[in-house]
């Protein structure tokens, strides 16, 4: 992989709270990749346990590599996510440029090759501009995976180009990966490099931000209800049964339940109206595949 040395600096993103018996081995498997990360922020969303005394003394063996941005304490709300992701974008600016951001939550464990991996697949493919491993799934998925929420690579060229920020809203993960479709770049999502969650999948967030998220994005209603039936009969994303129909319900009553939550607001028309074409051809295709 010698060509890929060129151009291949990228930082790490890692939003953290409580996370005393993960953090230190999340760092670990980040700060050892082959391709060696050329600084980690640690956004500590005001932890309250021994996650912060766990920062600091990696910061101090990092050589410089760790920064640790710290929070008061809020009480735990993951909307606030996005915020820390930019506040670490922002704090990025007074360090030297690198290519790529990479996302991460604080229980996550990847493979050395992990990051060396992606990033030699965007620079074989440069309209390649979000890519993830897979996380590891109990139940085998028939379904393409979009890049993971954890564990993707950003490229920061392109990010840059619209606008540099995540938008503080609801579904601001996917918002990238529609964003880059829709101005004809290309995501993907590699099942042949996986990554561990070490907490269970969604045993924090409960999946409660899913149906504002798939509303605001202007998902097709068609759309959101295959997924959710998919979820209950396959589990293909594990989504417990009983998330999955809050998703719908979420949905559906969105525009009245969520008028005056501060997360909740349409991304722009065009926006909206690509991502429900391309998922009513999605489901014009699975209906048709159907016929005899």
């Amino acid at each position: 992989m010698e060509k890929y040395k060129l151009n291949n600096r990228w930082l790490a993103i890692v939003t953290a709270r409580n996370s005393e018996k993960t953090i230190e081995t999340t760092l670990d498997s980040i700060l050892g990749q082959t391709n060696a990360p050329s600084y980690v922020m640690v956004v500590d969303d005001g932890s309250k346990d021994s996650t912060p005394s766990i920062l600091q003394k990696i910061s101090e063996h990092s050589n410089g590599v760790l920064h640790v941005i710290t929070q008061p304490d809020m009480g735990y709300d993951s909307r606030r996510i996005v915020h820390n992701w930019n506040k670490a974008l922002e704090y990025a600016k007074t360090l030297p440029y690198a290519n790529y951001h990479f996302i991460s939550a604080d229980d996550c464990i990847y493979p050395s090759n992990y990051a060396e991996f992606l990033i030699s697949k965007m620079q074989e493919n440069p309209k390649l501009v979000v890519a993830s491993g897979s996380r590891e799934l109990k139940v085998k998925s028939f379904v393409r995976r979009a890049p993971e929420g954890s564990g993707r690579m950003v490229d920061n060229k392109f990010f840059n180009a619209i606008d540099g920020k995540y938008p503080p809203y609801y579904g601001y993960e996917s918002w990238i990966l529609f964003k880059a479709l829709q101005l004809d770049f290309d995501i993907e999502n590699y099942t042949e490099i996986t990554f561990e969650h070490m907490r269970a999948f969604g045993s924090e967030h409960h999946f409660v931000e899913y149906g504002p998220m798939m509303k605001c994005l202007g998902y097709h209603p068609l759309f959101v209800i295959f997924r959710c039936i998919r979820n209950i009969l396959f589990g293909t994303e594990e989504i417990p049964a009983r998330a999955s129909l809050r998703m719908i319900y979420d949905y559906f009553t969105a525009d009245r339940r969520f008028k005056n939550d501060e997360y909740y607001r349409y991304y722009d028309e065009e926006m909206r109206s690509f991502v429900k074409k391309q998922q009513a051809k999605r489901i014009k295709k699975f209906l048709f595949s159907f016929r005899v």
